[in-house]
């Protein structure tokens, strides 16, 4: 079986966060202008956070989150933010724990649920991640990354209509999204759809080429399906 690579995911995580950390700094804004219980000292133990969350700097985001949490415990960014750092420590049971508090003072959070969704794919729990997808997405439907990642946590579970259903959508709200179309092509290939399967991986190689480290995958499966077809 020719499985969907799971670092791709991953990766689009990666790219995914870069769009939620300016979310935060958007947020912490808002805090600066009035309306919070955070004090200034707190304001900036979030900034500071911030900013090495954007220098990858993950230990002094989680050192700085920590304190501005230790101080006001009911602001959900704080434990999202440091959810967003765990994660990218590989601290997975951490992550879902800040993520899931994030839920319980936010519960429309749907970031922290698309969160929730990388780390339990990350440790194979895939009956629990399209449960967070599915919840991301049913406060926000318009999120083709988190449309791409269920589609694949339906193909590790068999579930090829599904799949077939969220890659599509992908692709549907954001055209110029690749990973879906090779997550798409991986599906098509797996289902002997040579011709859909080339035409998909085509257009990923088209829209990102090597970006995501998959070039060589992706022609790889493609000359499988050439040679088979001599």
């Amino acid at each position: 079986m020719n499985d969907i690579n799971k670092q791709p995911l991953i990766n689009s995580m990666e790219k995914t966060m870069k769009k939620h950390t300016l979310f935060l700094f958007i947020l912490l804004l808002l805090v600066s202008l009035g309306g919070s219980h955070l004090f200034t000292q707190d304001q900036g133990f979030i900034q500071t956070a911030y900013n090495a969350i954007t220098n990858k700097n993950y230990e002094a985001a989680i050192e700085n989150y920590t304190k501005a949490i230790g101080n006001y415990d009911k602001y959900a960014p704080a434990f999202y933010g440091r959810g967003l750092a765990n994660y990218h420590l590989n601290n997975l049971e951490s992550a879902i724990k800040d993520f899931n508090k994030a839920i319980e003072l936010d519960p429309n959070y749907f970031e922290a649920y698309y969160g929730l969704g990388i780390c339990f794919t990350k440790q194979g729990n895939f009956d629990e991640s399209i449960k967070s997808f599915t919840k991301s997405l049913s406060l926000s439907n318009d999120y083709p990354e988190a449309y791409y990642a269920r589609g694949n946590a339906y193909y590790y579970l068999k579930m090829y209509d599904k799949s077939f259903a969220d890659y599509n959508r992908s692709i549907q709200l954001q055209p110029g999204y690749g990973l879906a179309y090779y997550g798409r092509g991986v599906a098509n290939k797996y289902q002997k759809r040579n011709k859909e399967a080339l035409d998909d991986f085509d257009r990923y190689l088209e829209l990102n080429g090597n970006e995501d480290g998959l070039a060589k995958e992706v022609q790889r499966l493609i000359k499988e399906i050439e040679t088979a077809e001599e």
